[in-house]
């Protein structure tokens, strides 16, 4: 995402820690160019599901600088809620395999359980991919993260 030249690096960094704040991923690094979080889907298994970020469990976001300017960078990953999803076909498997069932069952238990893997992971995916993006545009470029501390720096 491009950055005007009005606002400073700490501002936008400062606007992303309150976006992850706000998401409740804690900040593991801060430096001048970078803020990252490590939040493991186990680490609050009963918290909110609303979040847009709810499904990334790691991520880091840096500015970096190229000919046409500033731009904000970031990589999300989402390997803990794929990992988890994952398990329903060993579970599906195993219900339809020691319940008696024959191959035609089996099979068709496979089936469901790939459709519920694409609808739990897959709509998770497709929703974080439209709101993420917007919060953090939201966040830094609007300033609508703390708003207070933002205008403090853009004063400096």
């Amino acid at each position: 995402m491009k950055l005007g030249d009005a606002i400073p690096n700490a501002a936008v960094l400062d606007a992303v820690e309150d976006l992850l704040d706000r998401q409740r991923k804690p900040v593991t690094e801060r430096s001048d160019e970078r803020v990252a979080f490590d939040d493991p889907l186990w680490r609050n298994p009963g918290g909110p599901n609303w979040l847009a970020m709810v499904l990334y469990d790691r991520g880091r976001f840096w500015i970096e600088h190229d000919m046409e300017g500033r731009r904000l960078r970031y990589d999300l990953r989402s390997l803990h809620g794929l990992v988890f999803c994952l398990a329903v076909f060993p579970l599906a498997f195993a219900v339809a395999a020691f319940g008696g069932a024959n191959r035609s069952e089996i099979f068709n238990m496979l089936r469901f359980a790939a459709f519920g893997f694409c609808w739990l992971y897959g709509m998770n995916l497709v929703l974080a991919l439209l709101r993420v993006p917007r919060a953090i545009r939201k966040t830094v470029v609007l300033g609508t993260g703390s708003r207070k501390k933002f205008d403090q720096k853009l004063r400096h």
